[in-house]
């Protein structure tokens, strides 16, 4: 609780969205066991369910991080777009679940391909915005160096991995050698025999969280070890994007 109240104080809007989207998320968990609907071996509200989270935890860091931007009026521009372009996100997911067709990779009709693109676009622009915050950090010569290096290098890799999300986009899958919906683990989902795309993106969106957190308690006043941290977070990020190109899984390749 002490959290959030101190996240309220940084960012009302961000903080009672993300409030929502975790609301969202249990009620889409209730659902999975109302609703017996299956796509791709699970539930239609699986994937409901992971982005509400996914998107509640995203909202809440982008309110903790742009706390430290003098730009006012730049930050609640920025909030109101991420909030708008999250909630065409799950809003176009929760109505693909509701229709029990698939919302990504799906372009079988000229309305799931206009959700489709529309979520893409969605995701270009937030990305876009999100890589702004990157650039104000340049200018906050108050911070400590580690810490604003650490909250730069993770923006800079969770935009990367946003952008990587077009390279599925463009195949229409995540699964590398396989169908999509192949044996995979609970909840995520991700491939267990085959490569698997959406790895290397979770870990680099996440990225957001990790390089900061790590910036402050590790490596405060080591700006070098958050370079090295960082360098070697992003190299793992791309090594398992091309191990899930060669068809894959990650685990498998380290054996």
């Amino acid at each position: 609780m002490k959290f959030l109240f101190e996240l309220y104080q940084r960012n009302p809007l961000l903080t009672l969205v993300g409030m929502l989207m975790l609301s969202v998320f249990v009620l889409f968990g209730f659902l999975t066991f109302l609703d017996e609907r299956m796509l791709y071996g699970v539930s239609v509200w699986n994937k409901p369910m992971k982005f509400s989270i996914s998107i509640a935890f995203f909202l809440w860091t982008m309110a903790w991080l742009m706390d430290e931007l003098p730009q006012l009026a730049f930050v609640e521009r920025v909030s109101r777009w991420l909030i708008a372009l999250m909630a065409v996100e799950i809003l176009i997911i929760t109505i693909q679940a509701f229709r029990g067709v698939p919302s990504h990779f799906n372009i079988s009709t000229w309305f799931d391909g206009l959700l489709f693109n529309a979520m893409g676009i969605a995701i270009f622009i937030n990305t876009w915005w999100v890589f702004r915050v990157m650039l104000a950090y340049s200018r906050l010569s108050h911070l400590e160096k580690a810490y604003r290096w650490g909250v730069q290098f993770g923006i800079f890799i969770f935009v990367l991995s946003s952008l990587e999300g077009y390279v599925m986009a463009a195949r229409l899958g995540h699964t590398v050698g396989a169908e999509d919906g192949s044996t995979g683990l609970p909840f995520f989902g991700w491939a267990l025999y085959f490569g698997d795309l959406r790895v290397a993106h979770f870990v680099g969106l996440h990225a957001l969280q990790i390089l900061p957190l790590f910036a402050w308690y590790v490596a405060r006043n080591k700006p070098l070890w958050v370079v090295l941290f960082g360098t070697f977070y992003l190299a793992f990020v791309g090594l398992s994007f091309l191990i899930a190109l060669q068809g894959s899984p990650l685990w498998k390749a380290w054996l």
